[in-house]
């Protein structure tokens, strides 16, 4: 099934993206299959991260504008 992500910006359709492939924890396994990733920006980059509810871990992916 397709699923349509207009009105979407790329970097929501990213963030989805990480919600739905990123889902266990690097450093203990804990599968998170519903957690959130939060996503904030300054204008020359903009950071993605998840907590793991499990261990506190804080996974993190940063995108940069190269400006």
């Amino acid at each position: 099934m397709a699923t349509s992500n207009r009105g979407m910006n790329p970097l929501d359709t990213l963030r989805d993206r990480y919600e739905a492939v990123e889902t266990e924890c690097p450093a203990c396994g804990y599968d998170d299959a519903e957690g959130t990733w939060v996503s904030q920006t300054d204008g020359a980059e903009v950071r993605y991260e998840h907590d793991c509810p499990s261990c506190g871990k804080v996974t993190a992916h940063t995108i940069s504008f190269g400006r």
